[in-house]
């Protein structure tokens, strides 16, 4: 090599470097790298088989609802009602299997198109109405965890037949269903992102509606389906969590909580509040970092109470970092 080609190799190290930690998805690599070499240094059965598998689940049911937010968030949305659907879609199909002998495919397929109802209404609600999409789907939210109290009588629903629990037993890759159909979904949205002309019209509707309208896009039918994926996935998670328990059954409490483990992660994962940035893979690392803190603080024997407000100071230096970056575009 010649002292000229050295010298251009030099010159462009730093700029790869740069760009390279520039991307989010690289950059949230290093906290997850610093915490999983502290929570090493403190007990390292961090790293056991164990410990990393039960990690993987643990992430799958948020990082699986979390690849239809991304597409929702980048479109400058966000659904608070994904916890709750869950919870409908597993009384719902529990319900009409047990009580009305319908097949568990039939009534899955029953569960997931109401999954779909209700990301429509979240939609018709927040892009035709004009109410804002934190007050609609809170309020959507609200109503459908009610109505699965009323389904269930505020009872789980069992017993239910062997073959609800049978995507629950297998162990693809020595972890659960759930993880490798969150995997492929990761694979699939980051293709429509990123190779496709609707995954085009997302980021142009995130990033300024009023043009993307001007060139052509119909801005409330990208919004629309994006509303509906996000539904959907999480009435798939609700009926794959109905499989994993130990005696499957339709618990209203499915789901409780969940959502803001999912928003958390988007958020962190590098997806903008204000719309137009956001990757499946950086949402993948996101909800990854969670449930390394969470299970992390657990194994290293801190506090257990310590878990939320540790997380809440990520999100917070998360949502920073996107307010700086949204204020210096703006500029």
């Amino acid at each position: 090599m010649s002292q000229i080609t050295r010298a251009r190799a030099r010159f462009r190290m730093p700029s790869f470097m740069h760009r390279l930690l520039a991307r989010h998805e690289s950059a949230i690599l290093i906290p997850l790298i610093l915490l999983v070499t502290f929570f090493y240094l403190r007990n390292p059965a961090i790293l056991a088989p164990i410990t990393i598998t039960s990690i993987l689940r643990t992430m799958a049911f948020p990082g699986l609802i979390g690849m239809g937010m991304v597409i929702l968030m980048i479109t400058g949305e966000i659904d608070l009602s994904t916890a709750s659907v869950m919870s409908l879609t597993a009384v719902f199909a529990a319900s009409l299997i047990r009580d009305a002998g319908v097949p568990v495919w039939q009534a899955s397929i029953y569960a997931l198109g109401l999954s779909l109802l209700i990301g429509f209404i979240n939609a018709i609600l927040t892009v035709r109405v004009g109410v804002h999409a934190v007050l609609t789907t809170l309020g959507v939210g609200l109503a459908v965890r009610g109505f699965s109290y009323l389904f269930a009588n505020g009872l789980p629903i069992y017993p239910l037949p062997e073959e609800v629990g049978y995507l629950g037993t297998l162990r693809p890759l020595g972890v659960s269903v759930v993880f490798v159909l969150m995997i492929i979904m990761m694979v699939i949205v980051h293709v429509i992102l990123n190779r496709t002309t609707w995954g085009a019209a997302i980021f142009a509707t995130g990033t300024n509606k009023l043009a993307a309208q001007i060139v052509g896009i119909n801005t409330n039918r990208v919004k629309t389906l994006a509303f509906m994926l996000t539904s959907f996935l999480a009435g798939c998670s609700g009926l794959l969590y109905m499989s994993q328990l130990p005696l499957p059954s339709g618990d209203p409490i499915i789901g409780k909580n969940l959502e803001l483990d999912i928003i958390a992660g988007v958020i962190l994962g590098g997806v903008s509040f204000f719309g137009g940035r956001g990757s499946a893979i950086g949402t993948l690392f996101g909800v990854m970092l969670m449930q390394v803190i969470r299970t992390g603080m657990v194994v290293a024997q801190f506090d257990p109470y310590w878990q939320i407000p540790v997380l809440g100071l990520f999100m917070l230096a998360a949502a920073s970092v996107d307010v700086i970056r949204h204020r210096r575009s703006e500029r």
